[in-house]
């Protein structure tokens, strides 16, 4: 006796996206950050609905995020200029900054730069006597100074 014959994946996708109501996505307009915040939040929860990626989850635009004027500095290296690269789904930044120099970055690339650090273990000491390494602090490897 055999299987029975399972219904083909993409029989069960068309079911599921005709069984779906016509939603505002496709139509929402897209003029700030916070309306990317949104379809982004929509289009996961129809996705996770759908079973599939349906709506793809859009980055913004650099022009639209909030900026922060920094000046740039390199701890380790004070010297030499500093790649960044970050792609996620807020953003995507492709730079290189020069230490020294003024530049207007947006906030989110402002954080992940000052969150950057080498970690810095100590030993410490147990109450009831023992010794155990535990995480200190951290070495930022950035220093960013805003300019008012």
């Amino acid at each position: 006796m055999a299987r029975p014959k399972k219904q083909p994946k993409q029989d069960k996708i068309e079911e599921i996206i005709a069984r779906t109501p016509k939603d505002e996505l496709v139509e929402m307009p897209l003029n700030s950050l916070e309306d990317y915040l949104e379809y982004n939040k929509k289009a996961r929860a129809l996705n996770k609905q759908l079973g599939l990626c349906r709506y793809p989850i859009k980055q913004c635009p650099i022009e639209l995020h909030p900026k922060q004027r920094v000046i740039f500095n390199r701890n380790d290296q004070p010297t030499n200029p500093q790649p960044v690269f970050v792609s996620n789904e807020m953003i995507e930044f492709n730079e290189t900054l020069i230490p020294g120099k003024e530049y207007e970055l947006p906030v989110c690339i402002v954080e992940y730069l000052a969150g950057k650090g080498v970690p810095v273990w100590k030993w410490y000491e147990n109450p009831d006597g023992s010794k155990e390494t535990r995480h200190s602090h951290v070495n930022p490897r950035f220093s960013l100074r805003s300019v008012y």
